[in-house]
This record gives structure tokens, C-alpha cells and sequence, in this order.
């Protein structure tokens, strides 16, 4: 579903991403580790089309994004970090704010509303301020927003930062939920630790691990592929070792 041939990003002439190639199937996981600076926030921005690269290509279901942005930016859902904008609005009005910017029919509207908020497990929160809501509902919201188009595409960028420990487990089982659902995802994360628990879950579908380091990837990988490797790489202080081995 997602295809990114030979990209590369300068900036000022400075490289940040060099020649990366990966393949996304519906269904399947990317999660991007590399230290501060690595480049993972820069190609999640590509990937949502906000920042055009300076060579290579990025196909999603079979459409070169760059070239057809009207046809393809439906099809994607980006939630940065953290969360922005309209604190003084209920969770209900932020959402029939975003259905009105996706340009959802008025007939359908409400509905699809009540089948996110429901979705998402907030639907008791939809009168109360945003300004008011913990950082967790937030999330949860976020998320809700973004079921409205259904896109097929979804870019998270650290999903678990904002989290406590509960939430990290939520997080992980809403991933994984997605994924049940066909849905092709790309997350951006430090969290390493949380990194780990991807590999001790049971699916049918793919999740890559992939280590930015100088502009490429020193590791691209799937947990299977890990433990045939190496099973201590999949316990976190396996996998610490792994990292710090790759980008130092």
C-alpha cells in the first residue's frame, strides 16, 4: 500500500534522508527509531505529503502521492505529537468542526460522530471542554478525529509520549486494532521499551522496526527476522543493546 523508492531530503544542501526504500503492506506496522535529529518526524512529514523530498518517489495504493495530492491526501491520517488548537471547543463541536473540513455529508454527520466517539471510548466526554480533558482523552480524541475520513494511511508521531503505563498498553492494543482492520501504519517513537511489547504480541500481520542513523537505515527488520537473529534483541535491554550498537 505505501512504496517509497530511492528518497532523499536535503535541506540547505545539508542531507538528512538518503536513498531510503521500504514497502508498507495494508495490514503491516513501521515503527521508526533513531536518536533526536534522525530524520523520523522529517519522513513522517514526507510521507503526509506537508514536505515535498528532494529526489525519489512515494506511492500510496498505487498513486504517486507528490503528483496527485488531491487524490491521495484523503487517504491519510497524521497525528503529530501532541495535541493543538481549539481548547475552548467541546469534543463534540471539534469533531463536527474537523466533518465539516473533510467535507462529510450533514446527513451523515452526527452518525459517523457517534460511531467515533463510541470507537474511541469518549462518547460520555463529548459535551466537556478540550482545555479540560486529560492528556490520554486527548489522544483518544485525536484519534477519534482522524476515524472520521477513514483513511487508509495513518502516520503516528509519538503516539506513547504523552501516555501513563495504561495508556502505553491501550496504545498499543488501538495499533494492533488498526492493523486488524487493514489499515497500513507508520510510527515514529522513542519509546523503545514499548518497541518491545510489538514483539511479544500474537498477529497475522507485519511489524518492521526500522533505525534511522546518518540519514539511512542501519536496521530494517521485523520481529520474526529479530529473534531468528537474536532472541535477546527482543527484551528490552536486548534491544537497547541493538540500538545503542547501531547508532553510536
Amino acid at each position: 500500500m505505501l512504496d517509497v523508492q530511492n528518497l532523499c531530503k536535503s535541506i540547505d544542501k545539508k542531507p538528512f534522508l538518503m536513498e531510503l526504500t521500504f514497502q508498507v503492506a495494508a495490514g503491516d506496522c513501521l515503527i521508526l527509531l533513531g536518536k533526536n535529529g534522525a530524520g523520523k518526524t522529517l519522513l513522517l512529514n514526507i510521507l503526509a505529503t506537508l514536505v515535498k523530498p528532494t529526489s525519489g518517489t512515494v506511492t500510496i495504493d498505487g498513486v504517486d502521492a507528490f503528483a496527485n495530492l488531491t487524490q491521495v491526501r484523503p487517504t491519510i491520517g497524521y497525528i503529530p505529537v501532541g495535541f493543538e488548537g481549539y481548547p475552548e471547543l467541546s469534543v463534540v463541536d471539534y469533531l463536527n468542526f474537523f466533518a465539516d473540513a473533510y467535507k462529510l455529508q450533514k446527513s451523515e454527520r452526527a452518525s459517523a460522530i457517534d460511531a467515533v466517539l463510541e470507537l474511541m471510548d469518549i462518547d460520555p466526554l463529548r459535551q466537556i471542554r478540550i482545555d479540560t480533558l486529560s492528556t490520554g482523552e486527548r489522544q483518544r480524541l485525536l484519534f477519534a478525529k482522524t476515524f472520521l475520513h477513514e483513511p487508509q494511511l495513518w502516520l503516528l508521531d509519538e503516539p506513547f509520549a504523552p501516555l501513563d503505563p495504561n495508556g502505553h498498553i491501550e496504545m498499543i492494543e488501538l495499533i494492533g486494532e488498526l492493523q486488524a482492520m487493514r489499515k497500513t501504519v507508520v510510527i515514529a517513537t522513542n519509546r523503545l521499551e514499548d518497541v518491545c511489547r510489538f514483539g511479544n504480541t500474537e498477529s497475522e500481520n507485519k511489524t518492521f522496526v526500522g533505525i534511522l542513523n546518518d540519514g539511512r537505515f542501519a536496521m530494517l527488520k521485523t520481529f520474526p527476522e529479530l529473534r531468528e537473529d537474536n532472541a535477546e534483541t527482543t527484551s528490552p535491554d536486548g534491544f537497547y543493546k541493538l540500538f545503542a550498537e547501531l547508532t553510536n
